[in-house]
This record gives C-alpha cells, structure tokens and sequence, in this order.
C-alpha cells in the first residue's frame, strides 16, 4: 500500500503519529512525506523508519507553486500542494496506486479495510464521505483519497492538481471551496469513482457524535464497522518543562476521551520521547476554551430535543454563501 501526506516541522509529532499507528498494523506499506520545511525533512530522516521516504518540497518549487505561495495563506498553500505532491509521487515513484492521507490522522486497524473494498468497488479513484448530515464544505472529506495508476485515476488526479493550482481558496465560491469541494465532481467527471461507505473511516468531531465507539468499533444504526482512523482536526500539542499539553476544539465525552482522545495523547507522548528527544514526564489534556467547551455541552444536549444541527448549518450556508454561479468548468 502507498501514501503520501505532507506538513512542515511544527506538523512533525504528528506526522511521524501518522506513520506510527500504521506500522502497528502493517508492514506491507510505503508512506512517502514531503515535508515543507527542510527541518522537517532533517527530523523525519533521523528517525530512520524503514518504510518512509522523504522529500522537501524546496527541491520540486515549479513557478505554479510559487505563484501559489505568494497570493494564498499558509492554509491554502497546504491544501494546493495535496493535490500536487500526491501526482508528484506517483509519477516519480511509479507506483500502481497511492492515497493521500492528512496527517492528523490516527489508525485503528490496518487501512487494507478501505483498500479491499476499493478493489471489490474495481475503483480507479476513492473518496470519503463527510459522514454527516449537513455537509457544509463538500460531501466528501480530503483526508483520504485514492488514485490507481491507471487512465481514469490519472486523469482524474491530474484535473484536481490543475484546478488547485488555478484556485484553492478558503472561501466558497462557483460551487468551490478550498481543495474540498473539487471532490464533489469526481462523480460527474470521470468514471471508476468508489465511495467507502465504511463509518469507520474518517471519524471525526463532525460525525462522532452519531455513532456509538467502543473497543475500536463503531455501530450506526444497529451495524457495526472496524474503527479505521481518527481525523484529529482541532488538536493541537506542546511540549514545556517536560509536560504534554493536548488542546482540542471538539467537546469530549468519556467515551471519546478513553477510546479517541487518550490513545492518540499516549501515542503523542511516546513521538516526543522516543522519536523527537523531548522527555514528557506528564500529560494534560484540556479544551482550547473551557466556556466555548460548555456551550458546546449545552448544543449537544439541546440537539436531542431539538434540530440545533439543521441550525447550525443554515447559520453557515449563509456565512459562506456563494458568491456566483455553481462551478461548471470542464475538464
């Protein structure tokens, strides 16, 4: 199996998390990391693991990318060189397929789960759903997306390199946002598209709450899925004077904690003392606001009773509106 992500050095813990929590599972990988930084690069190199190859994307600057990076936030530039560095490695490194993962992610079991149902779907090009019922920013989610190298997965890969490139803003506009809303069209594109209906990849804050999580199993609705990953996005991690300090933007219940939040606290800790040389003789996990955390706990209540959620959405629908016609350009 081939992957590839990228982040800079601030992004390293989890990045290297990432890599980690496949290796628990699996030999039979390659996880290809272009860093962004060269010190990223120095720090992925020196932890010498056996199945990761790393690259700096100050070696592979094109003046696409360039152009990029002067006219976009460090956020968007992020999300325009996914896309890039993705088509990079599977031409450079002539592979029979590769997946773009994010890099906040956790897994619970081997990702050959997502694999086998990709090639019981005989898919060229695999994406994953929001899992959520008011998806805001696309119906499928860019944490984890799969290309064979075939015509249909190449073509498809190349379109969404191109149309980053040109625009990939964190915005709404024409039917776009960000790298994200690109997805949405794969469908309508090219053919070969398989969409995972395993709820257990890509758990996140936006659709935990629908499912029941428990010994690394997800149930919805009386069926049950193998927990696959965790998309850590809101958590963010530092280390002083030897304590871990993991703050997060999701409201945690008990459940979550000991089976979502606590693993990847202990896998985080073991990173920086194994990997990064940096002792942590203890951990603190706490919400970024402890008052945003309680409306939060009031929201998830309310929402039982009453339709906060379809609220919540018709809220954002507005803040980031379209601004003109739906996105229609062809390939």
């Amino acid at each position: 199996m081939f992957f590839c992500t990228l982040f800079d050095s601030n992004y390293a813990s989890k990045g290297i998390a990432l890599y980690l929590s496949i290796q628990r599972y699996t030999s039979d990988f390659v996880l290809y990391v272009m860093g962004l930084d060269r010190e990223c690069q120095e720090i992925l190199t020196a932890c010498g693991f056996k199945n990761l190859v790393v690259e700096c994307l100050d070696d592979i600057m094109s003046p696409e990318l360039e152009e990029a990076k002067g006219n976009r936030s460090r956020a968007e530039f992020c999300w325009t060189c996914g896309p890039y560095i993705t088509d990079y490695f599977l031409n450079k490194y002539d592979l029979p397929e590769i997946a773009y993962l994010d890099s906040d992610l956790m897994f619970f079991c081997s990702p050959k789960v997502i694999i086998d149902e990709l090639e019981e779907k005989k898919a060229s090009i695999g994406i994953v759903p929001h899992f959520t019922k008011y998806p805001l920013f696309g119906t499928y989610c860019v944490q984890f997306v799969y290309f064979k190298n075939d015509n249909c997965g190449r073509e498809c890969l190349t379109w969404w390199r191109n149309q980053c490139l040109k625009w990939c803003y964190c915005k709404m506009e024409d039917g776009k946002y960000a790298d994200q809303k690109y997805l949405d069209y794969f469908e309508e594109l090219f053919d070969n598209v398989g969409v995972i209906e395993n709820r257990g990849v890509g758990v996140a804050f936006w659709n935990m709450d629908y499912y029941t999580i428990a010994n690394g199993a997800i149930k919805y609705k009386k069926e049950c899925w193998p927990m696959v990953f965790f998309h850590y996005s809101g958590f963010s991690t530092s280390v002083k004077n030897g304590e871990m300090i993991m703050q997060h933007t999701m409201y945690v219940t008990k459940s979550i904690s000991k089976w979502i939040v606590e693993p990847y606290a202990s896998l985080l800790k073991e990173v920086y003392s194994d990997y990064m040389h940096i002792p942590v003789s203890s951990v603190i996990i706490r919400p970024v606001s402890y008052f945003k955390d309680s409306i939060k706990r009031v929201v998830r209540f309310l929402n039982r009773v009453l339709p906060i959620d379809y609220l919540i959405a018709v809220f954002m629908k507005m803040k980031y509106r379209e601004k003109r016609v739906p996105y229609n350009e062809p390939k």
